[in-house]
């Protein structure tokens, strides 16, 4: 258990203690706390000066900004949110002061103060965030879909009057998400490297050199950028330059580029990975400390309660916790019964606490209050629930003659046409359609006759292919995993998933079923009467076909609705009762329905589903002497009422994956739209129950291949506990499915029919110059993967061996040159080089040093 004591050294300098109580700065008397805003002020000498609309997203390094977004619980908010009053429903507030990376800490402190100012004149409940340059939080980036700028000097270097006169100017682009641009300390070599993508502004030309190692959508991020610069700065040209191929340029673009790059000074490091958070939200997935705060020795002191998961009821009202998610981020949540003291310096507190553990300057820091956490802070929790939240869906309907009016309108046509239903209830149709079932055994692929549909066994391995009309035709692959079926097996069940969405035409919606976590749909499949048994099928084979399980048994029933029941068969004796359940016993003729005192009317409704003609309805404590002969004999079992209504309602989040590096790396987007979903990305969709992959046209095969890999390890480091065999759902692009297209407002189907690649867009920008200047521009085939080594100066690669770069294969020194170089060098280009003879490469590697 660690404890910390906070001191005086701990702090920021230059951090003044806000208070509620003091009189509200003139800039912020007219935020109403019944009004969704969205607003930013800049302190300039000291004071909160509010900034014109046309200049958000606009941010200067030497300055610090206080930005406030109030709207509608769940709703985004941004540049774009119109102010209006909300006379019903709860609002949430932020308020976030951004630091920018060359602002002083008299700026820094004041926006900090101010901050803690406005938030007492909301009455105390807005979300606090610490945010610095480079370092944003996704709802911050969230604010700023288009992007926003970050630009060298601010109000104490003369800025406003820098645009009379034309500066030459160079920013890097950087995020697949929102795109930042970020104006560089100057134009020179030093800053580039070949992972992302740069701009330089010339009175003539915007040049749009693109890293090596880039990726496509920040290419497109960048060319759109470029567009928007050039109609800024009524500039006539872009010309686009490719890392390495500089001298391949026409002679007036090169001359032009050589004025403020010289060629013979060309130096690119490799990817720089440094702004990923990719490891680092990994690491924190994985390892969260709840720490309880307290000054009552007189001492400020952080004392560790316990490693995650955690729960919201190891939040106490009365005290102050901090949430370390390390570098990533810390959260300092403050109960309504803490003094207003604890409240205002709760923020502070934080960032010493930050100092004390040694972690980086820029790591964020956020301060939550009680009643008005928000999304993004439950989430860290292993279970939440909000104070009159609603239930999930599957405690809606119920079963019987309301049931049935229910499930009919769950029909494929009803569910494409109500979306958000679908979403809700995780229900494509009401399991109508074509069903064909088949065991896996080994390398076999065994079918499943109808009458043995829905029985399952947990030692063997099913796939399931459904097909049903909506209103064309479209084709769900289920692969159920049973408990205790082999590694093996799995395997086998997963290749023939693939193989079978090749004959369906790759467009297949693919869903991963671990036992025990069957999504609703599947569960719809068998219409509520889903058994598995313990064992392999191969078991209870008489005379080579498959029997309807063992003859003596005892079945637990979970669920009370046709997309919520099944049956699990456990040991045949009186310790797997449970009041809360009902239970089917099977002993030679003999069936019995057992019904704890807990459970419902609908429970038993489906408990008949799983059974004959011929039964007795046994309620507890009043069974017969037979019964107790029948299952083995009186003995105890768990007869407590169960508490966990598993209601929490939490809403989809987002992510971006990339897999760019070779290891898990995600990017989480808040306020979510369907613009998010780009076609050169992976996106994983996180609805709590179930997992959604999302796989754009235009993503990578390697992407492609590690997304079932990206999600269990999701699950598998989520700070909430949460159980790591939910299902996982494979989407293809333009094949989604509406309980996937509900979480989405305003989905349309021809939303990418107008979506531009980068090399289209980029064909389009080079049309359009007012001097068309074509060149001849080289594209290697991926047989060589030329272009993918990491590049390095001639100098470097013509040093002895012992000196060479560790990525540098001293057998293949030639990889490591950029074109321009190789050309300089071998007087052709490597698609040349390559296809002469292995004697003939070497000797010429031999003249230039590099053998």
């Amino acid at each position: 258990m660690q404890v910390f004591e906070l001191h005086h050294l701990d702090y920021d300098e230059g951090y003044a203690n806000g208070s509620t109580h003091s009189a509200v700065d003139g800039a912020f008397r007219n935020v109403q706390k019944n009004t969704t805003a969205f607003l930013i002020w800049r302190i300039e000498n000291m004071t909160v000066i509010p900034l014109p609309k046309d200049q958000y997203g606009t941010f200067y390094t030497n300055d610090s900004y206080i930005i406030y977004a109030a709207s509608q619980y769940g709703l985004p908010s941004g540049t774009d949110s119109v102010s209006r009053e909300i006379r019903a429903g709860s609002l949430e507030y932020h308020i976030h002061f951004w630091l920018g990376s060359a602002s002083t800490p008299d700026k820094s402190g004041v926006a900090a103060y101010k901050t803690v100012e406005l938030d007492g004149h909301l009455g105390g409940i807005a979300t606090q965030h610490r945010e610095t340059q480079g370092n944003e939080s996704a709802r911050f980036k969230s604010y700023f879909k288009n992007g926003f700028r970050v630009l060298k000097g601010g109000t104490d270097s003369g800025f406003k009057s820098a645009t009379k006169t034309f500066e030459i100017r160079l920013y890097k682009v950087k995020g697949r998400r929102t795109p930042i641009i970020t104006q560089e300390e100057s134009v020179s070599w030093n800053f580039f490297n070949s992972g992302d993508v740069f701009l330089v502004l010339t009175p003539k030309i915007i040049f749009v050199w693109i890293g090596r190692a880039a990726n496509g959508v920040e290419k497109l991020h960048a060319a759109k950028a470029a567009l928007v610069l050039k109609s800024e700065n009524n500039i006539p040209n872009i010309t686009f330059v490719d890392d390495g191929y500089e001298k391949t340029l026409n002679e007036d673009d090169k001359k032009e580029f050589n004025k403020y790059l010289p060629l013979e000074k060309r130096m690119v490091y490799p990817p720089d990975h440094s702004g990923d958070d990719g490891d680092k939200e990994k690491q924190f997935r994985s390892s969260i400390r709840l720490y309880r705060c307290s000054d009552n020795s007189g001492k400020y002191r952080v004392t560790e309660i316990k490693t995650g998961p955690i729960f919201q009821t190891d939040l106490n009202p009365e005290d102050v916790y901090i949430l370390d998610n390390g570098s990533n981020g810390i959260w300092v949540w403050v109960g309504k019964k803490a003094s207003d003291k604890e409240r205002t310096e709760s923020l502070r507190n934080a960032r010493g606490f930050v100092k004390k553990k040694n972690y980086p300057n820029n790591t964020r820091v956020t301060r939550v209050v009680d009643g008005a956490e928000p999304m993004e802070f439950k989430v860290l929790f292993a279970s939440w629930k909000d104070k009159d939240e609603a239930k999930g869906v599957g405690k809606t309907y119920t079963v019987g003659k309301v049931a049935k009016v229910a499930v009919a309108k769950f029909d494929a046509i009803t569910m494409h046409e109500r979306p958000a239903l679908a979403a809700e209830s995780q229900l494509v149709d009401d399991g109508t359609g074509d069903l064909k079932i088949w065991k896996i055994i080994k390398s076999n692929v065994v079918e499943v006759l109808k009458p043995k549909h829905g029985i399952f066994y947990s030692g063997d391995c099913y796939l399931i292919l459904y097909t049903y009309e909506a209103p064309s035709q479209k084709n769900i692959i289920y692969y159920w995993l049973g408990s205790q079926s082999t590694p093996e097996d799995a395997g086998w069940t997963t290749l023939k998933v693939m193989e079978m969405n090749l004959e369906l035409g790759g467009t297949a919606m693919q869903v991963r079923v671990v036992q025990g976590h069957e999504p609703p749909h599947f569960l719809q499949l068998f219409k509520g009467k889903m058994v598995i048994f313990r064992g392999k099928a191969a078991e209870y084979e008489e005379l080579g076909k498959n029997s309807k399980g063992p003859s003596h048994y005892l079945l637990q029933i979970c669920g009370s609705s046709t997309y919520t029941a099944k049956a699990v068969h456990v040991q045949c004796k009186a310790s797997s009762l449970n009041s809360n359940y009902c239970y089917v016993l099977k002993k030679n003729k003999h069936y019995y329905i057992w019904c704890g005192s807990y459970s419902t009317g609908d429970q038993r409704e489906m408990a008949k589903g799983f059974i004959g003609k011929d039964f007795n309805i046994l309620m507890e404590g009043k069974e017969t002497p037979e019964f107790w002969e029948d299952i083995g004999g009186q003995g105890t079992y768990t007869t407590a009422k169960n508490t966990d209504e598993n209601g929490t309602v939490r809403p989809a989040r987002l992510f971006q994956c990339s897999t760019a590096s070779g290891e898990f790396k995600v990017e989480e987007i808040m306020n979510f739209t369907q613009t998010d979903l780009i076609p050169e990305d992976v996106m994983l969709l996180d609805a709590y129950n179930t997992i959604f992959i999302w796989l754009g046209n235009l993503s990578t095969k390697e992407e492609r291949r590690l997304t079932l890999e990206t999600a269990k390890n999701y699950l598998q480091n989520d700070p909430a506990g949460r159980d790591a065999h939910i299902p996982i759902t494979e989407i293809k692009q333009g094949c989604e499915p509406p309980s996937f297209t509900g979480f989405f407002t305003n989905w349309s189907n021809s939303f990418w029919s107008t979506h531009k690649p980068f090399e289209e867009f980029r064909n389009e920008i080079e049309g359009t110059n007012t001097t068309i200047n074509t060149k001849e521009r080289i594209v290697y085939t991926e047989d060589s993967n030329f272009d993918q080594y990491i590049k390095y100066p001639i100098n470097i690669l013509t040093a002895s061996s012992d000196k060479l770069p560790n990525k540098v294969d001293p057998l293949r020194k030639e990889l490591h040159l950029t074109h321009d170089d190789f050309v300089s060098l071998f007087k052709m280009n490597y698609a040349e080089f390559e296809n002469l003879p292995k004697w003939k490469q070497q000797e010429m590697k031999k003249k230039v040093g590099l053998f």
